[in-house]
C-alpha cells in the first residue's frame, strides 16, 4: 500500500500565527482555552495550538498502515499509552491534593489568627511579619528550624512552603510549595523543590489547577537554569472537560525557541495528530520532523 499525501494540517499551519499572539497575551490564551491564569502567562506556544478544541485521551484504535510509517506509529501508540497513564495520574493526584490542600489552608489561616507564638523557654515557635498588604508566616520547630512558611495577601492566605530546609552553600530544598485562590481551594502545587545556589532550579512534580479544582496542567521533570532556558521531562494539557495535548522531551531556550521531542494533539473522538521532531523558533516559525495525522482514512502522513 502506498502512502497517499494529504494537505497539510489546516488548524496546525494557519492558526499558528494567532496562537502566537495570543500567547504573548496571557488573557486572550485563557479565554480561548479556558486555563488558569498562571498557566496561560508560562504556556509554549506549541501547546496552545490545541487550545481550540474540546478534548478527551482515548486508546489508540486499530488502523492498518503502510510499513514506511509503520516504526512511527508504533512510537506513538507507546507514547499514546503514556499520555493515558499520565492523564490518570494526574486527575487522582489533583483529587488528593485540593482534599488535603483545603485542610492546609484551614488550618494555616487559624494559626494565622492566633498570632504570634513564644515557647515557655523563649523559643520562636511562630513569627508573622510583613505589612497590610502582604504578611509572612514563619513556623519553627523546638529546636529552631524553620519547617513552614506561609505568604498572605490582604490577610488571606496565598502560599505555602512545607518541608524546607536551608543547606550552608546557599541552595534550598522545599517539599512541596501550594499557591491557593480565595476560596481555599489550590491553584498550583509543587513538590520535590530544589533551588540552587547559581539560581537554577528543578521541580520533581508540578500541577496546574481550574477554579473548580480540576487539573489544567500537569508536569514532571523541570529543571529552569539560571539563563532562563527550561527542561521539561513530561506534560500533559487539559481543557476543562479533559486532556488535550501530551509531549514529551520539552527544551524551552533563554531566546523564546522550543524544541520537543513527541507531541500528540487530541480531538474530542481521540488522537488526531502526533509529531516527532518539533522545533519552534523564536520568530514564530515552526518547524517539525515528522507529523501524522488520522482522517477517515486511516494513519497518513502530512506533507511539509
Amino acid at each position: 500500500m502506498s502512502v497517499q499525501s494529504v494537505s497539510p494540517f489546516s488548524n496546525f499551519k494557519t492558526n499558528f500565527n494567532t496562537v502566537n499572539s495570543a500567547v504573548a497575551n496571557p488573557q486572550e490564551v485563557q479565554k480561548a482555552g479556558k486555563i488558569n491564569k498562571k498557566t496561560a502567562a508560562i504556556v509554549g506556544g506549541l501547546a496552545a495550538l490545541a487550545f481550540a478544541g474540546t478534548v478527551a485521551v482515548v486508546a489508540i484504535k486499530r488502523h492498518k498502515v503502510p510499513d514506511e510509517i509503520k516504526t512511527a506509529l508504533d512510537n506513538f501508540k507507546a507514547t499514546n499509552e503514556a499520555a493515558n497513564s499520565l492523564a490518570e495520574s494526574a486527575q487522582k493526584q489533583a483529587e488528593e491534593i485540593v482534599e488535603s490542600g483545603k485542610k492546609l489552608f484551614d488550618e494555616v489561616t487559624e494559626l494565622f489568627k492566633k498570632g504570634d507564638e513564644i515557647a515557655p523557654d523563649g523559643t520562636v515557635l511562630r513569627k508573622i511579619t510583613g505589612d497590610d498588604a502582604e504578611k509572612i508566616m514563619e513556623e519553627f520547630s523546638q529546636d529552631g528550624k524553620l519547617f513552614r512558611k506561609s505568604t498572605f495577601v490582604n490577610d488571606i492566605l496565598n502560599n505555602v512552603q512545607e518541608g524546607i530546609e536551608e543547606l550552608a552553600d546557599g541552595s534550598r530544598k522545599v517539599a512541596k510549595g501550594i499557591d491557593f485562590f480565595e476560596d481555599g481551594t489550590p491553584s498550583w502545587y509543587q513538590e520535590g523543590i530544589e533551588e540552587l545556589a547559581d539560581r537554577s532550579r528543578k521541580v520533581a512534580k508540578g500541577i496546574d489547577f481550574f477554579e473548580d479544582g480540576t487539573p489544567s496542567w500537569y508536569q514532571e521533570g523541570i529543571e529552569e537554569l539560571a539563563d532562563g532556558s527550561r527542561k521539561i521531562a513530561k506534560e500533559i494539557i487539559f481543557s476543562e472537560s479533559g486532556p488535550m495535548l501530551y509531549q514529551e522531551g520539552i527544551e524551552q531556550i533563554a531566546d523564546g525557541s522550543c524544541k520537543t521531542a513527541k507531541g500528540i494533539i487530541f480531538s474530542e473522538s481521540g488522537p488526531m495528530l502526533y509529531q516527532e521532531g518539533i522545533e519552534q523558533i523564536a520568530d514564530g516559525s515552526c518547524k517539525t520532523a515528522k507529523i501524522f495525522e488520522l482522517t477517515d482514512k486511516g494513519w497518513q502522513k502530512v506533507s511539509e
